[in-house]
């Protein structure tokens, strides 16, 4: 079994390129940064293995009393690449859809994003104890490891891809809401003994796993639905790869079960590898249906009252967007008036629609940020809607200047409309700054 000379993962027999940072494998040529399609196509069973202790770890209690504060930049950094991602998909949607494949940029990018995903909620569930930083490129330490089959894609799975994960979608929101009182539990024990209970450690790592395969299923990485090794793997299933490893070999194993490369120190970094086929307690299967039974009645609970720790972080999040965006805002207009007088001056209709458009554009751009109203808490949520509606309403206003005709018309609606769409505008704006601040 071959093993990437680079990072140290394990490989399939023919293959050429590592699935995980795309090196080449040893005698393979140079070219595309990923596997090509694995042997099979469409009907070959592509695998999501992820790679983690099965054994509780050893934290500093002082870490896991503060770990969401720790985790919290963390977070904040991904909600960015989540966003990115969530055009990836898009884009990888329509690639695969006519191709049968995720173009091999996308596909490298998504694999990224999910392994930092991976260690992000790993350590913020407990399950690891070391801060994974900013690293986008899987490194050889990783604590939670992904690989995925880079395989065709049957282009009908692909078209009705999200139909398709709507009931993988349903169980992941059911472990997500039923996951809050074993989190809760696992944080107090970890604050008084800095150790979790070994069930207590394989049941949220079988929550975090369904949830990355769920993510690279929706992510169109694999056309796997994510419920096969739901309560853990089966024993015959386990890989043999570090049992059958040399002695030799087994002193320089890294993180994900796999042989890296060479070192450059006199002395090997001796490192257990992170297991891809889990063989978990019969209590942790217990503590997993558990949680998959108490996620019904949480859910329904959490989607009528507002978690407040949730809420205040939603709030901080909206407020900085908007905020943002309605300075832009203000900006634009004010630079909108300048331009505005100047062009009156020479008294040109062309030159207020230009100027019309440029502002325009610019609205749009923050309207476009503020679609969605993603993180904003519920109790601000109509609010928020208004605020939209005004700023959609200062855009039309900009629209009906770009594309009158007459300077008389212009001049009508940029000394009347403008100001009371603008001053609406500013109003709603304050009403939702309050309604965020409190």
């Amino acid at each position: 079994m071959p093993y990437c000379t680079n990072c140290g993962t394990q490989e399939r027999d023919n293959q050429r390129f590592c699935a995980v940072c795309g090196a080449p494998t040893p005698g393979s040529l140079i070219g595309s940064a990923l596997p090509p399609p694995s042997p099979g196509g469409s009907n070959y069973e592509a695998q999501v293995l992820v790679g983690i202790s099965m054994d509780p770890p050893r934290h500093s209690r002082w870490s896991v009393l503060f770990r969401l504060i720790l985790a919290f930049p963390l977070i904040v950094v991904f909600l960015g690449i989540g966003v990115a991602a969530s055009f990836v998909v898009i884009a990888a949607w329509f690639g695969a859809l006519f191709t049968g494949r995720v173009p091999d940029n996308m596909q490298r990018f998504l694999t990224k994003a999910l392994r930092y995903y991976s260690n992000i909620q790993g350590y913020a569930y407990l399950l690891t104890s070391r801060w994974p930083g900013f690293v986008f490129d899987a490194k050889p330490d990783d604590q939670v490891t992904i690989e995925v089959d880079h395989v065709n894609l049957r282009r009908w799975s692909v078209f009705f891809r999200f139909i398709l994960a709507y009931p993988a979608m349903l169980v992941g929101t059911l472990l997500g809401s039923g996951s809050y009182p074993l989190l809760v539990l696992m944080w107090l024990w970890g604050v008084v003994s800095g150790r979790e209970p070994r069930a207590f450690h394989q049941a949220a790592a079988l929550v975090l796993r369904f949830q990355l395969r769920l993510f690279a299923y929706v992510g169109l990485l694999t056309p796997t639905q994510p419920f096969r090794g739901f309560l853990g793997d089966d024993e015959e299933q386990k890989t043999p790869a570090a049992e059958t490893l040399p002695a030799a070999s087994r002193e320089t194993s890294l993180a994900g079960g796999a042989v890296g490369a060479p070192s450059s120190s006199a002395t090997p970094t001796t490192q257990a590898p992170l297991a891809t086929r889990w063989l978990v307690t019969k209590t942790a299967k217990v503590v997993m249906v558990l949680v998959l039974v108490i996620g019904l009645p949480t859910y329904f609970v959490t989607s009528f009252v507002d978690n407040p720790v949730l809420s205040r972080l939603k709030a901080a999040i909206s407020r900085t967007l908007i905020t943002t965006s309605h300075n832009v805002t203000v900006a634009t207009m004010n630079q909108f008036e300048v331009s505005v007088n100047a062009c009156l001056a020479n008294n040109s209709q062309s030159c207020i629609s230009n100027a019309a458009s440029e502002a325009n554009s610019l609205l749009d751009a923050q309207s476009s940020l503020l679609s969605g109203n993603a993180f904003v808490p519920q109790n601000a949520l109509n609010q928020a809607v208004r605020y939209e509606l005004a700023l959609d309403n200062l855009e039309s206003e900009l629209l009906v200047v770009q594309t009158s005709q007459s300077l008389q018309a212009q001049t009508y609606v940029i000394s009347n409309e403008i100001p009371k769409a603008l001053s609406r505008c500013n109003s709603d704006y304050r009403a939702l700054e309050a309604r965020l601040t409190n």
